[in-house]
């Protein structure tokens, strides 16, 4: 499941208009786990369930303070993964936070790090090296471990 958007990278949580708070925790938290709540059941039940998060979603890596309204965001959706994970502790599927690096798209820009074709199959390894492991992994595009 990937879902992002970002508001004005100047705004702090003082400046962002309501609307646009709603706007990004709708698209970036709440929807994605309605796609997990509704589909799960049709994952097999060794099967993988991937949630696009960001290495800005870590609370621990944030030592600068920026992009705080898309940071809360992604820090909501590994906290409702974490929910999520919680209330199916039984379950044997594989639960994964994804952060794919600082990606060149329309969001990332063009100065980003990492293109497409460096980050996309690199998650793809990882969800696969995780496959058949039951419980959530908050994992980045080379397999490491990312910070709560």
């Amino acid at each position: 499941m990937n879902a992002g958007v970002k508001n004005d990278d100047r705004e702090t949580i003082a400046d962002v208009s309501t609307e646009e708070f709603v706007r990004v925790m709708v698209t970036n938290s709440l929807s994605p786990l309605r796609v997990v709540e509704a589909f799960h059941d049709l994952v097999k039940p060794r099967g993988t369930i991937g949630v696009m998060s960001s290495g800005q979603g870590s609370v621990t890596n944030n030592v600068n303070g920026n992009y705080e309204v898309y940071r809360g965001s992604k820090a909501a959706l590994n906290m409702f993964m974490r929910s999520f994970a919680a209330r199916h502790a039984n379950d044997p599927r594989t639960l994964l936070l994804m952060a794919p690096g600082w990606v060149r798209t329309d969001m990332g820009g063009p100065e980003a790090s990492l293109s497409i074709e460096e980050s996309i199959p690199n998650l793809l390894d990882t969800m696969e090296a995780y496959e058949g492991r039951s419980g959530l992994y908050y994992l980045d595009y080379l397999g490491r471990v990312v910070p709560w």
